[in-house]
């Protein structure tokens, strides 16, 4: 079930489809998280990226569940561009970076995240290991 809501630019709904590390699919919506930047699984007929598959799976796990987000833009590619929060976390965009296997697309986040990395990065999570 996919709920969107014009009037709060809110796009909410359950057990979305992960299509990598910082994109979901919420119905008919492609969902690209701000300030996330994650290992690409596909790029064209290129092999997936390290950690890449790590970070898609990390992303299902915080997505379980009803999955909500706000827009912010959309991007070049005509994807809304959202802050997400789910069951499991109230900041998924945060969760991931967090996690160590994404890291901050700082041209758009502009430091938001820089304390999740970096608490990822002293931890040695993820890639930072």
């Amino acid at each position: 079930m996919v709920i969107i809501l014009a009037a709060a630019t809110i796009i909410a709904c359950t057990a979305p489809k992960v299509h990598d590390g910082d994109t979901l699919r919420c119905g008919d919506e492609r969902v690209r998280l701000f300030g996330v930047d994650a290992p690409e699984v596909r790029r064209g007929a290129q092999p997936a990226q390290p950690f890449a598959y790590e970070a898609r799976d990390e992303l299902i796990r915080v997505t379980r569940g009803r999955v909500g987000c706000r827009f912010v833009e959309r991007d070049r590619y005509g994807r809304f561009v959202g802050r997400c929060w789910s069951e499991a976390t109230p900041d998924v965009n945060a969760a991931l970076i967090r996690s160590g296997f994404a890291t901050e697309y700082r041209r758009y986040a502009k430091g938001r995240y820089a304390d999740d990395e970096a608490k990822a990065r002293a931890d040695r999570r993820g890639r930072w290991r």
